[in-house]
């Protein structure tokens, strides 16, 4: 299975999830991190993954927009050239209370089940807490994850 996890991170706390999400999956899946201000849309429309992972960050109150505008740009790409992702899911680093990012991470998994060419979304996205603005993770959060990735991928089977 093709894995392509994409992060936008400002502190380093979006990778940190990602390479968590990376070592939960089977040594069978080809896992690809990239961040969105580093690897065009293009690129990966050129090879389209089974999975497809978009992270982001919830920032001075603000759902990460950036990774938002690359995701459109790629359903876009892979409308144009008739090409479909299997499964699709999310996370989002946070400093808020958990309970207070619920909206915030409804909305990011919104923008993901809207992408016509995500054939199934998972019906829950990952949030991950960190302590102040700029991290790290709580370890529980880090554990949290685990748990999620390994749901994510009993759903997909």
């Amino acid at each position: 299975m093709k894995v392509q996890i994409m992060t936008h991170t400002k502190f380093g706390n979006g990778r940190k999830l990602a390479e968590l999400l990376k070592e939960e999956f089977s040594t069978n899946s080809d896992i690809t991190i990239a961040d969105v201000k580093e690897v065009s849309p293009e690129i990966i429309a050129e090879n389209v993954p089974d999975v497809f992972i978009l992270g982001g960050a919830v920032r001075m109150f603000m759902s990460d927009t950036k990774s938002k505008k690359w995701l459109k740009k790629l359903d876009g790409l892979l409308k144009k050239s008739d090409k479909k992702i299997k499964y699709g899911t999310g996370f989002l680093t946070h400093a808020m209370p958990t309970s207070k990012v619920q909206r915030y991470a409804k909305k990011y998994l919104g923008k993901i089940e809207d992408s016509s060419m995500i054939e199934k979304t998972y019906n829950e996205l990952l949030t991950a807490r960190v302590e102040g603005q700029k991290g790290p993770i709580f370890p529980e959060e880090m554990e949290k994850a685990k748990i999620y990735v390994q749901d994510f991928i009993n759903w997909t089977k």
